[in-house]
């Protein structure tokens, strides 16, 4: 059997995370694009004074183009956002998958706790990696819900639709995860493995 050289492990490694961080860059720039072009064509409907809105005999709106161009704005948005989270669970799983490799740990119990330990007596790990293991949980399950200690620890991924009004009743922070957040994901993933 061919032992590999760490330094082949830390070039395949970190070749890996920088592709997938080099996807993410793309789709960001084409989703941030196709944004930019909505909100766009949007303000220059409005600013045309065009109003084309068609009612029944209710009252009911039917159609109107500012409405269909504010909700393909709101869809790019949306958009942008899936793409944050699906590139900052796919940072996760690869770093998932390569300390499986590391350490031979595959099994249904091998959970993040045990495989970080294990990694750990082979290559650094970042201390924001139990942070970003959370964020991935909340993500495959429901991004909508909100996890207590990734709140407390990291309340810079969770923000609010609306500015409080009622201080005995504030509204339930929501996850809001920005570009640098994912651009962070990538550099705890890079920190967590072979690196030379």
């Amino acid at each position: 059997m061919i032992i590999i050289p760490e330094s082949f492990k830390a070039y395949q490694y970190q070749t890996g995370i920088d592709r997938i961080r080099d996807a993410y860059r793309a789709s960001a720039d084409t989703i941030n694009k196709a944004v930019s072009e909505a909100t766009l064509v949007s303000i220059q409907h409005l600013e045309s004074d065009v109003d084309d809105r068609e009612y029944d005999e209710d009252g009911i709106l039917l159609y109107s183009t500012a409405h269909s161009l504010a909700q393909a704005e709101m869809d790019a948005i949306l958009a942008v956002t899936v793409v944050r989270e699906a590139f900052i669970t796919s940072a996760f799983h690869y770093w998932e998958r390569s300390a499986r490799a590391w350490t031979g740990l595959h099994g249904r119990r091998d959970h993040f706790g045990i495989l970080s330990i294990e990694s750990a007596k082979k290559y650094p790990l970042s201390p924001q990696l139990e942070n970003l293991n959370l964020l991935n949980n909340l993500l495959k399950h429901n991004s909508h819900r909100v996890d207590r200690t990734l709140l407390k620890s990291r309340p810079d991924y969770f923000g609010t639709l609306f500015p409080t009004t009622n201080v005995n009743n504030p509204p339930e922070p929501r996850l809001r995860l920005s570009h640098e957040h994912v651009e962070e994901a990538f550099d705890i993933v890079k920190a967590s493995g072979p690196t030379h």
